[in-house]
C-alpha cells in the first residue's frame, strides 16, 4: 500500500470511527435524559406528599427557608456547597445535576423549597444495561472494521502483487516480442543471403546461354536461327520465374482479406495452371464438399498457393497421372487437399520440403512450398504433408472459416 492510500485509510478508519461513538454517546445520552426525566417527575410527586404530611422519605431532604436557611428535613447530613446549589433553584419545580449526585427541588406555597438528593447512578440505574450494550456494539463494529481493515489492506497487497507481476509479464511480453521480430528480421536478412547467393547460381546459367545464343544468333540461319530464338525464349521465362519467386520471397504477405466463395477461387486457378506444359498429360479430379461456402481470404494470394501446391504434385508425377482436389469442412475449419500419384515423400523430408531453397528437381528454386506455407500461415491456417514413400502424396491446406483478425 502506498503511503499516500494508507493515509487516506487511517482518515477514513479515524472519520467512522468517531461517528460510531458519536452516535453511541447520542443515544446513551437520550437514555439517560429519559431515566432523568422519568426520576424527576417520579420525585415531585412524593416532594408534593411530604410537603403535606402524607409521607416520608429515606433519601437525604432539605428544607429552604424563604430566608436562604438550608437545614435537613430526612437525615442530618448537613449540605454542602449550599450556595452552588441554591442558583440552580428557580420558581419550576425540576431537577438537576451536580457532581455525581441528582437534585431535585419543589416550589413551597411560602416561597421555600424542599430538595431531595439521590446518587447519580440510582437514577439512571435502568439504563445500565442500555448503555453496556451500546458500548458492545461500538466495540464490535470497531473489530469488525479492524477485519476488514486488515483483509483489505491484505487484498490491497495481493492486487499490488498482481498488478506488478501483470507488468513483468507485459514487459516480458513485449521484450520477447522485439526479440522475436529482431530474430525474423535477422533469419530474412539470413535467407536473402542464401537466395542471393542461390540466384546467382540459377542466374549464371540461363545467362551464359542468353549470352552465348545472342552472340550467334546474327550469324545464324534457318533452323539454327530457330533453334536459338528458342534458346532465348526458354532461358528469359526461366529468369522471369526466378526474379518472380525472389520477389514473392523477399517480402511479407500484405493480405486484403474478404469473403470468398472458395469452390469457383479453387477451380480458375487450377484451369489456369493446366495449361502448363507440366499439366500435359495430368488428369484434375474434384471431389468438393458442398457445405463448403465462402471463406475469409486474400484470393490473389491463395492462388498463388493452389498454383504452388498443383505445380508441384503435377512435377512430382513427371507431367502424367492423377491429381485429386478434395475439400471438407469440420468446425471452424475448411481443408483443401491436394493429392497426387507420384513416387511420394519420404517422412524424413515432410519438414525439409517447406524450407527455402530445398529442391530435389533438376529446375526451380525451391521457393514454392515455402512461399505457399507462409501465405497460409498469414492467413491464420496451416499446411500438413502426408505420403507414402512410394505411391502418393498429400498436401493438406487448412484455412479457419472466420477472419481472426
Amino acid at each position: 500500500m502506498s503511503l499516500k492510500r494508507g493515509i487516506r485509510f487511517l482518515a477514513l478508519m479515524v472519520f467512522i470511527f468517531l461517528v460510531v461513538v458519536l452516535l453511541a454517546r447520542t443515544s446513551i445520552l437520550e437514555l439517560r435524559t429519559r431515566a432523568e426525566e422519568g426520576f424527576v417527575h417520579k420525585r415531585l410527586a412524593e416532594l408534593r406528599e411530604v410537603a403535606v404530611g402524607g409521607r416520608s422519605l429515606h433519601e437525604p431532604i432539605y428544607l429552604v427557608t424563604p430566608k436562604g436557611d438550608v437545614r435537613p428535613l430526612v437525615g442530618d447530613i448537613p449540605l454542602k456547597g449550599v450556595q452552588d446549589i441554591l442558583s440552580f433553584l428557580s420558581p419550576n419545580p425540576g431537577g438537576f445535576r451536580r457532581a455525581g449526585e441528582y437534585w431535585v427541588y419543589l416550589l413551597l406555597e411560602d416561597g421555600g423549597f424542599l430538595l431531595s438528593c439521590t446518587p447519580y447512578q440510582e437514577v439512571i440505574a435502568w439504563t445500565t444495561g442500555f448503555e453496556a450494550r451500546e458500548t458492545r456494539n461500538v466495540i464490535l463494529v470497531m473489530m469488525a472494521f479492524g477485519v476488514f481493515t486488515l483483509v483489505w489492506m491484505w487484498a490491497d497487497k495481493r492486487a499490488l502483487v498482481a498488478a506488478q507481476k501483470v507488468r513483468m509479464v507485459e514487459e516480458l511480453e513485449r521484450m520477447v516480442q522485439e526479440r522475436t521480430e529482431a530474430l525474423k528480421r535477422m533469419n530474412r536478412l539470413a535467407r536473402l543471403g542464401e537466395f542471393a547467393a542461390s540466384m546467382a547460381h540459377e542466374i549464371r546459367n540461363p545467362l551464359g546461354s542468353l549470352v552465348t545464343a545472342a552472340k550467334l544468333l546474327p550469324d545464324a540461319a534457318g533452323q539454327e536461327q530457330d533453334d536459338l530464338v528458342g534458346v532465348i525464349r526458354s532461358e528469359s521465362t526461366r529468369l522471369d520465374r526466378i526474379l518472380a519467386d525472389f520477389l514473392l520471397f523477399s517480402k511479407d504477405p500484405h493480405l486484403k482479406i474478404k469473403m470468398n466463395s472458395l469452390h469457383p477461387l479453387l477451380q480458375r486457378t487450377l484451369e489456369g495452371v493446366r495449361r502448363s506444359e507440366d499439366f500435359q498429360q495430368v488428369m484434375i479430379k474434384y471431389r468438393l464438399d458442398p457445405q463448403v461456402k465462402e471463406v475469409p481470404c486474400d484470393p490473389e494470394q491463395l492462388e498463388q498457393v493452389f498454383w504452388n501446391i498443383a505445380l508441384n504434385g503435377a512435377q512430382a508425377m513427371g507431367g502424367e497421372g492423377e491429381l485429386l482436389i478434395s475439400t471438407r469442412c469440420h468446425g471452424r475449419w475448411v481443408d483443401i487437399s491436394f493429392r497426387d500419384k507420384g513416387p511420394g515423400i519420404p517422412p524424413e523430408k515432410w519438414e525439409q520440403i517447406f524450407e527455402p531453397f530445398y529442391t530435389e528437381k533438376g529446375r526451380g528454386t525451391g521457393l514454392g512450398l515455402s512461399i505457399a506455407s507462409r501465405i497460409v500461415e498469414a492467413h491464420g491456417g496451416f499446411i500438413q504433408v502426408a505420403s507414402d514413400a512410394s505411391s502418393w502424396t498429400l498436401f493438406t491446406i487448412s484455412l479457419p472459416l472466420q477472419d481472426e483478425g
